[in-house]
Order: structure tokens, then sequence, then C-alpha cells
């Protein structure tokens, strides 16, 4: 009797564990794909195969996660030592996944904010508004706007740019430098522009995603540990005759 209730407890516990897994693989997805599209805007201005490399595993840890969750169920409703078996098997692999993430979203983080303000300079002191260089271009146009930033350093920079050079000289900084963009914004003598440098940007906004993939995949990795655990309670407190 009594073995009969704490299977239907181990057995409860797993099915609500598998719920709470799924919404955390939807989560882990999000997440995912969240810091693919937020970064894309400005993947002409850094080296992010680190980043996207983190960013892909989460998506796939969290794809693979409805499926595992289904086998989990499986496992639970048919009492088949096989299915909890492949369920634990697959659990630990997510887990190990998810860890993967976190630790190359971390060992990857300097690699990718070394080349940022390097990318950011070449970019605005050479590239920026030549004809053969449109993305680059409207990367920084982007980068300004949404980081709210303007300059590499400061927005000094832009009088030292290929982009200045060719200009009227009527305005000093890019239209996008401006905290309303407008024409001619950036004309006249106080110009209302964002004063910090889109290096520093940049690097802020590399920082928080790798931190947010990081801090997610090892967090919920942690988690997964638990449904391991109930399964493998649950594998051995099935009889042998529900192999």
């Amino acid at each position: 009797m009594a073995l009969d209730y704490g299977m239907k407890c181990l057995k409860f516990m797993l099915c609500v564990f598998n719920l709470v897994f799924w919404a955390a693989g939807i989560a882990v997805m999000s997440v995912g794909i969240f810091a693919r599209v937020s970064a894309s805007n400005y993947s002409a201005l850094m080296d992010e195969g680190g980043f996207k490399s983190a960013a892909n595993i989460l998506i796939a840890a969290g794809a693979l996660v409805m499926i595992i969750g289904a086998i989990g169920c499986c496992g639970v409703v048919k009492e088949k030592k096989w299915l909890l078996l492949l369920y634990s098997f697959l659990v630990m692999m997510i887990f190990f996944l998810e860890i993967a993430s976190g630790i190359m979203a971390y060992s990857q983080r300097d690699k990718v904010i070394s080349k940022i303000e390097s990318m950011v300079n070449k970019t605005i002191i050479g590239d920026y508004g030549k004809d053969d260089k449109k993305k680059l271009t409207e990367a920084i146009d982007k980068a300004q706007q949404e980081l709210k930033c303007c300059g590499v350093t400061a927005p000094s920079d832009w009088s030292k740019s290929y982009w200045f050079s060719k200009s009227d000289k009527t305005e000093p900084f890019p239209e996008s430098c401006c905290k309303t963009v407008a024409s001619k914004c950036s004309a006249g003598k106080k110009p209302v522009i964002y004063t910090e440098g889109c290096s520093t940007a940049l690097q802020d906004f590399v920082r928080s995603k790798m931190a947010t993939i990081g801090g997610i995949g090892v967090g919920i990795a942690i988690l997964q540990i638990l449904g391991v655990v109930f399964a493998i309670c649950l594998y051995r407190s099935i009889g042998y005759e529900k192999i």
C-alpha cells in the first residue's frame, strides 16, 4: 500500500515537473531567439561567432524539450522503464547542452568585446557613408538610435570621419546621433544628441545579453537535475514485470 502511494506521488511529481520543464524549455528557446534577433542589428559591427553559437545552443535545447517532455509523460503513464531511462538520458543531454551554452557565453565574452571597439572605430572613421558600405552605415545608425550613443568614444569622433570630410559641414554629426531624429537635427551650436560613445554602449549590450544567456542556461540546467532524480526514483519503484 505504501509502495503504491509512493509510486503515485513520484508519478505526480514527475508529471508536474514535465509541465515546468516544458515551460522552462519555451523560456530557454525564447531567450536564445531574443538574443539572436536583438544582436542581428549590430552583427556587422562585432565578431558574433561565440555569441551566435551560445544562442543557437539555447534554441536547440529549448526545441528538444517538447519531445523529451512527451517521452517523460509516456514513461510515467505507461510505467515503461526503458522510456524513463531514455527520458533521463535526454534530460541529461539537455543539461550538458545548457551548461555548455553558459560556459561558451562566458568564455567568448571577452573575445567578442575586445573586437567591438576596433570594429566600431574602423566603421565610423573609414566606412560610414560610403556607397559600398551601406550595411555598416545602417548598423551604425541603428546602434546610435537604439543604444543611445554617438561616435566611437564620444560625438567628437565624427570630425575625423570619412563621412564628415565629404559632407557640407553644416551638420557635425549624423542625424542618428540626435535624441529626436529630424532633418538637420544635429546642426546648430547646441544640438540635442547622445553623448555616450557606441563602443561602450555595444560592449554593455554584449555583456548583458551574454550574462542572460549564461545565467538562464546554467540556472535551468540545475533545475533539470530534479527531473532526472524523479525519473530514476520512479524507475527503481516500477516492478521488473513492467519492462
